[in-house]
């Protein structure tokens, strides 16, 4: 029998596809709060993107997904983000990619 995935689980998977997404996740759970300035540097760091671009795309794109999901609190006008009322769900896969950061990928099945 395949197991499916919970629609709460497939969000969470699509929150973190995104390399910039994961990057402003995994600063976010170092400070719980930041400004888009430095959420922005959180998310091109080792990406040698634009920040301009990088920054519009996350401010259209990016931030709304997390926001709208929960994963944070996205506050335009003030251009701040903080844990949303989600976080917590998000919050094990987080630590799991923070503790393994550079180790080696395991081999597939044998």
């Amino acid at each position: 029998m395949v197991a499916t995935a919970s629609p709460r689980l497939d969000e969470a998977f699509d929150a973190l596809g995104n390399v910039h997404r994961r990057r402003l996740l995994l600063g976010l759970r170092r400070r719980r709060r930041t400004r888009l300035d430095a959420a922005t540097r959180d998310a091109a760091v080792g990406g040698g993107r634009d920040r301009d671009r990088l920054k519009l795309e996350l401010f259209h794109v990016h931030l709304p997904k997390l926001a709208d999901a929960g994963f944070v609190d996205w506050n335009r006008r003030r251009g701040s983000v903080a844990c949303g009322p989600r976080f917590d769900e998000i919050e094990p896969l987080l630590r799991f990619l923070d503790e393994h950061a550079g180790e080696p990928s395991v081999g597939g099945c044998d």
